[in-house]
């Protein structure tokens, strides 16, 4: 199944390959790790992770396209879908619009690294000169 989504995601970017780790498999752009989405394996399925920030938009065409959306990770700002043989021959079309929507915008996965900095160092209790 990795193979077949990395098959839809090298039509929004050629440069992507996978990167095999220990507990996830994530995504590699140049050599560089790009972790927009991380793929982990199970059993019997497959649970796709891709950041983005949690909208209705997203979860309703997911809903709407009958994939399996688990919950929303508010801490890795992740949605979880699980994959099941044959879904993603199925679904590639949404797959892709939902990976689409990272390429296009790459703000709106990650979030502002000067907002990221500033949330650390206000943690810190040094939220100066940021």
């Amino acid at each position: 199944m990795a193979d077949e989504l990395l098959d839809v995601l090298k039509t929004l970017n050629p440069r992507l390959e996978l990167k095999y780790n220990k507990f996830y498999i994530g995504l590699a752009k140049d050599g560089n790790p790009d972790n927009f989405v991380i793929f982990r394996p199970q059993k019997n399925a497959f649970r796709l992770e891709p950041r983005l920030q949690k909208t209705e938009e997203i979860e309703a065409a997911v809903e709407k396209a009958g994939l399996d959306m688990l919950d929303y990770d508010n801490k890795w700002r992740r949605y979880r879908i699980r994959l099941q043989k044959g879904d993603v021959s199925r679904h590639a079309e949404v797959l892709q619009q939902l990976l689409e929507r990272r390429t296009r915008n790459p703000e709106e996965a990650r979030g502002s690294g000067l907002q990221d900095a500033r949330r650390v160092l206000a943690r810190c209790g040094t939220a100066r000169g940021v």
